[in-house]
This record gives structure tokens, sequence and C-alpha cells, in this order.
């Protein structure tokens, strides 16, 4: 059975300004006005928001949609001025016999000439079991000068069809890390991010977490439902956790369930680290990243055999190396950036004794300790592999806590997410220790080992050696006695 709502709406949109004469009264020439339906999408066939638009897309006449995000249609309303209010009615045929979606607007919307843009809205409430679809129809124009669709007889783009396929919701932690103080009362927010968004009532009793405690604390939910694409939860700390000779540590783990699977980062620490008495002026950290050149790198030497030849050798590769942003609060913070004003909430912080390793593209990843050589088939996006992008990475302690030369590192102890390109999805550990030390003028060198563990593609941990610099301007180092090295694995 099929039903059909009709709804009236203003479409609106960008008015593209046409080449026209003049007549010798100064009057401008009659231009041809039209309205339709102006759905573009990327590369991704992901629909693409104002203002993100393109005139290099043609518009779509129907979208496959397997979310279930509020979708948004919009109107595009061609005309070279508008004197007066334009109202479009459009009507909306559903294949479904249950209310699985809600439309917006639901009456007579006004708009002007400075406003030439509406959207058409569509809320999701329920999942669907079958494949369904949504049809729109520009049904008339209240202005009779303006064409209903485009000015030619292919393609109108009159009418829209949404065909609604099955649903894939997902969920994943934005990140993997997050440091503590440990003053009781103390509050730390995350996020939960939902790429295909998520149903309020499905998750408001699903228990998506399990936990690792190694402290007091309460778990609160702060915007269930109000943008259904993320949620935002509050840590409250419960006690005290103030001894800084010990590491502090819960780990909160997304579960995998009916309707929603965790993908991307699965593992959340909230960790209280080990307190260390260290000058923040020497600022070791800033020796190791340039945010004035967005493709600034660390150099890396890796002991491997990945050509499995049974011969050991050091490896170059290389990772775009970023500072730890902060707040003010935090005992290793260095003033970065105060924006030249007097006004302190905008101030930038850096940890003065942390680097981490990032993409400068939004969506790919770097190559962290050579990681992507670690394996056959890794899937390199930032979605399904964000493990390839270490932040924090590496700490520095320098000697005596003053030091400006040399000292010792850790490799920040954490879970790192990794998929193979055939779908499968892995945690690792990680952990590693060594020294660093300034070897020439402002060059300095990190020798470490990077501890890496996962029983189901390692059968435990394999350990491999490094070398790591801070320009280009190093000489390779001595190759090693040994002949145990790490070769690549398939995921």
């Amino acid at each position: 059975m099929k039903h059909t709502k009709t709804i009236l709406a203003i479409a609106t949109v960008f008015a593209i300004l046409f080449s026209c004469s003049k007549n010798d009264d100064n009057t401008v020439n009659d231009v041809p006005s039209f309205v339709r339906f102006n759905f573009l999408t990327n590369s991704n066939n992901e629909p693409l928001e104002y203002p993100q638009v393109s005139s290099a897309i043609i518009p779509s006449i129907n979208y496959i949609n397997t979310s279930i995000n509020t979708l948004k249609v919009p109107v595009t309303l061609t005309s070279y001025t508008l004197e007066n209010e334009v109202t479009v009615n459009y009507s909306v045929t559903s294949s479904s016999n249950e209310d699985l979606f809600t439309i917006s607007p639901l009456n007579q919307v006004s708009f002007q000439n400075n406003q030439l843009t509406d959207t058409i809205y569509i809320n999701f409430g329920k999942r669907w079991s079958s494949n369904e679809s949504i049809v729109l129809n520009l049904e008339s124009v209240s202005d009779s000068s303006i064409n209903l669709g485009n000015l030619n007889s292919n393609e109108t783009n009159t009418e829209f069809t949404i065909n609604l396929e099955p649903i894939t919701t997902t969920y994943t932690f934005l990140e993997n890390r997050i440091e503590i103080t440990g003053t009781p009362g103390e509050q730390i927010d995350f996020a939960v991010n939902f790429p295909n968004g998520y149903i309020p009532s499905e998750i408001e009793n699903l228990d998506i977490f399990s936990f690792l405690d190694g402290f007091d604390y309460t778990l609160t939910t702060l915007n269930l439902g109000e943008n259904k694409t993320s949620i935002t939860y509050r840590l409250t700390l419960n006690e005290a956790i103030n001894n800084d000779d010990v590491l502090y540590q819960t780990i909160i783990t997304l579960n995998d369930t009916d309707n929603y699977n965790a993908t991307g980062n699965k593992n959340l620490q909230i960790v209280k680290p080990i307190k260390t008495a260290r000058d923040n002026s020497v600022n070791i950290a800033a020796n190791f990243y340039n945010l004035s050149d967005s493709f600034y790198r660390t150099y890396l030497e890796h002991w491997s055999d990945f050509n499995e030849d049974g011969i050991c050798v050091w490896q170059s590769t290389f990772a775009f190396t970023y500072p730890i942003v902060v707040d003010a609060t935090n005992p290793n913070a260095v003033l970065y950036d105060d924006k030249g004003t007097t006004d302190t909430s905008d101030d930038i912080y850096h940890h003065a004794f942390q680097i981490g390793f990032d993409s400068p593209i939004s969506s790919t990843t770097t190559n962290s300790f050579n990681l992507k050589r670690y394996f056959t088939n890794e899937g390199t996006d930032r979605v399904n592999s964000p493990g390839f992008n270490v932040t924090p990475a590496i700490e520095f302690f320098p000697e005596n806590g003053t030091s400006t030369t040399n000292g010792s590192i850790l490799i920040i102890p954490q879970f790192l997410t990794i998929s193979g390109t055939n779908g499968n999805s892995y945690a690792f550990a990680i952990s590693g220790e060594g020294t660093y030390q300034e070897i020439g003028d402002g060059i300095f060198e990190l020798k470490f080992k990077l501890n890496l563990t996962n029983e189901e593609v390692f059968g435990g941990t394999i350990t491999s050696e490094y070398r790591l610099y801070n320009t280009a301007n190093y000489t390779v180092p001595e190759d090693l006695t040994t002949n145990n090295c790490v070769t690549e694995y398939t995921l």
C-alpha cells in the first residue's frame, strides 16, 4: 500500500546571475527562471551540503540511502531577480506502510531575494527491514513565470527518488587516549561517533561499553538524541589518584551489538600517568615539529627484513610529526600562541615533552613507526585504520629533568586499531622505551625499541629496533649484529 503526503515548502537557492543586455531605458530584459531538485554528491557518493557546492557536478535524480542520518534534499530556484515571495508545492510518496520518516518543512515557508535556498529534511525514526523508496515531486510554483524544472526536456529534475537499502550503523571513539590529572571531581568529556547515525531508543538502554577500571568514577550521558551523529559522555573522577609514582588507567571498550558494530578506535584509555619532575622550559618536543610547514616530518630508520630474504637492514621512512595540544592546566603545558591578545581563553598550549604522528590530510594516515610495512594488506584510510596516526606517540624525559641535550624516551602505551583491506580489524597494543641525544647542532637521534602485541596476528608480542631523527641530514646508523627483525604479516 502506498500513501502520499503533499507538503508545501519553499524552494529557494543560489541565484545564478545570467548574462544579460539592457534596453535603452536601462531596464533588464526578462531572464528565464526555473526551480528544480539540486541534490549533489561527491566522488564517494556522499551528499554535499551548503556551502559545499560545485557547478561541475550534475545533480542526481536518485540516491541510495543506507544511513539513518537526516537526509537533506536541496531545491534550487534560479532567477536573475526575485521581487516577491515564491512557494513551491511538492508531494511525497512512500512505498512503506510504516511511518519510517518525517519531513520538514511541513507547511509554507517564505523566502526573499536574499534567501534563495530551501532544503527538505527527511528524518528517520525507525529502521527499515526491506528495501523501500521515497519519491519527491515538485508540483507547482506560486509564480507562473517560473518554470517547473530545468529548461530542457532531458532531465527536468522535478522528481527525486530516495532508495532505502539495508542500513549499516557503526560507532567509534574519536580518540583512543585521554590523560587526566587525578584530582577528585575532575571531569573529562569524550565522544562516540556514529557515522551513519543512530536511533536514540536503540541506544538508550544498550550496553555499548565494557570496562576495565583502574579507579572510581561516574559516567553520564550528555546529549543522547540531539544530533544523532555523536554522543558525548562525561567521566567524573570520584577519588583522588595522586600517587605520582603509580600509573592509573581505565580502559573503556566499545562492544559489538546486533545493530551497531564497533569500528576504528574501539578502546579508549583514561590515564593518569606517572609524574616526573621536569623543567618545562627545556621543551624538548619543540625540536621535532614545525607548524609553519604542514608537511614537516621526522625521519626513521627501521631494522627490518620486509624482503624476507633472511637479511636484516635499516629501512628509511618518515612520518608527519605534530605537537600535542593540552590545556593550560596541564603540568607540562608550554604556551605556544597567545593570539596576540591579553585574553587567555583562546591561548594554545603544547606538551613540552610529547610528540605525535598524524597526516596533514584529514581522511588519510601517516606511517607512524613504519607500521604500514608490517602488513601486506593494510587499509590506510583514517576511518578504518586510525592507528596509523599515533597521537601522542613519544614522551621525553630529560636527564635530571633539566638537560637540553639528552635523556630517555617512552613509547606511550596505547591501543592502535588497524584494519586489512579484507575488512578484518585488530587492536594492537604498543609500548617501548629508549634514549635520545643531540648528536649535532640541533640534530637529535632517538634510539628505541617498539613492542607490538596482538595474539591473533603475531601470536603474542614482536619487538623492533628504531632510530629517529628530527632532520634528513643524518648518517645512516651502523648495522646491528642481530638478525632478529620484523617481517610482513597478513591481516
